[in-house]
C-alpha cells in the first residue's frame, strides 16, 4: 500500500485550501486511485499525487487533470478557481520581493530569455537519453506485452460522445487497462432536463459479441438539467485474455437487472477496443 498522503489544514491557507478541495473531489468521486486517475485521463499517477500535496500550487494542466480523473467533464470552475489563486500567489511574491512562480512554459521561456546557455545543451542530452530508451522500449514492447509477466498499462481509449432520441443524454464510453485489470468508464452529459435515467456500463467482448454478465454495473442519474454532466465508474475488472470494449446504455428508469436486449449484444454505444493478452 502507498504512504498516507500528509495532512491538510483548510485553513492553511491559499495552496493548501485548493489541495484539500482536490482531495475532497476525488473522495465525493469515491475514492479511485491516482493509478485509476491517470488512466482516465493520460497522465502519471505522480503527476496526480503531487498536484494534491498541498506544498506548492500545482500547475493549470496537472489540475485539470486530477478533477478531470476524477469523473468531472465541465472544468470551468476549477479553471476560474486556479487563475484567481495563481493571480494572488503571484501578487504576495511580489509585494515580498521574491521572483513569481510561473508555469512550467513560462519559466523555460524565462530562462532562455536570460541567456542561459547550458539548458539547452541540458535538454539536447536528455532528449537523446530520452530517444534512446523509447527505441529500446519499442524494440522489446513486443516481448514485453506477451510474456505473461505484468500487463503493461493502455492509455484510456474513448469515443465521441453519442446521443440517442431514447434519452436526451449523450454518452462517451472509455476503456483501459491498469494493472492488468480492464477499466471501464462512462461520462455523461444531459442534452436537455431529464429524470430518473438509469445508466448500464459493462464489458462487451468484441470478438464473440457478447457481455460479460459479471461486469455490468449501473448508476442512477437522477434529475439532471440540461448540460449537467454525470461520470459513471470507473469499474475495474478482472478478466481472461481477449479484447474488450466498455459497452453502455441508458434507459428510463426505473433501474432493472439488465438493460433490454444486451444478452443479443445490443448496446447503446461502445468504446474503442483493448486487448489482454495471456
Amino acid at each position: 500500500m502507498g504512504r498516507p498522503e500528509r495532512k491538510l489544514d483548510p485553513e492553511g491557507g491559499l495552496i493548501e485550501r485548493f489541495a484539500h478541495d482536490l482531495r475532497q473531489l476525488r473522495v465525493a468521486a469515491g475514492q479511485p486511485t491516482y493509478r485509476i486517475m491517470g488512466s482516465r485521463v493520460g497522465c502519471s499517477p505522480s503527476k496526480l499525487s503531487e498536484a494534491a500535496k498541498g506544498l506548492r500550487l500545482p500547475s493549470l494542466s496537472a489540475t485539470l487533470d486530477y478533477v478531470r480523473g476524477c469523473g468531472v467533464t465541465d472544468t470551468a470552475e476549477w479553471e476560474r478557481r486556479w487563475h484567481e489563486i495563481n493571480e494572488e500567489v503571484e501578487q504576495h511574491a511580489q509585494a515580498a520581493g521574491e521572483p513569481a512562480r510561473t508555469e512550467p512554459d513560462a519559466a523555460d521561456a524565462a530562462d532562455a530569455a536570460r541567456g542561459q546557455e547550458r539548458r539547452p545543451r541540458v535538454l539536447w542530452k536528455v532528449a537523446a537519453v530520452a530517444g534512446t530508451a523509447l527505441a529500446l522500449l519499442a524494440a522489446n514492447a513486443a516481448f514485453i506485452w506477451a510474456s505473461g509477466d505484468a500487463v503493461p498499462d493502455v492509455p484510456t481509449r474513448c469515443r465521441s460522445p453519442h446521443a440517442t432520441e431514447r434519452v436526451p443524454i449523450s454518452m462517451q464510453p472509455c476503456v483501459a487497462v491498469t494493472d492488468g485489470a480492464v477499466v471501464a468508464s462512462l461520462d455523461l452529459r444531459a442534452v436537455r432536463a431529464v429524470d430518473g435515467a438509469v445508466a448500464y456500463v459493462w464489458l462487451h467482448n468484441a470478438k464473440s459479441r457478447a457481455p460479460l454478465a459479471k461486469t455490468l454495473r449501473t448508476c442512477e442519474l437522477g434529475a439532471l438539467a440540461a448540460g449537467q454532466a454525470r461520470a459513471c465508474g470507473p469499474f475495474s475488472h478482472e478478466v481472461p485474455p481477449g479484447r474488450y470494449t466498455t459497452a453502455v446504455a441508458v434507459e428510463p428508469g426505473p433501474r432493472q437487472s439488465e438493460p433490454p436486449q444486451w444478452r443479443r449484444g445490443a448496446t447503446g454505444t461502445q468504446s474503442q477496443q483493448i486487448d489482454i493478452m495471456p
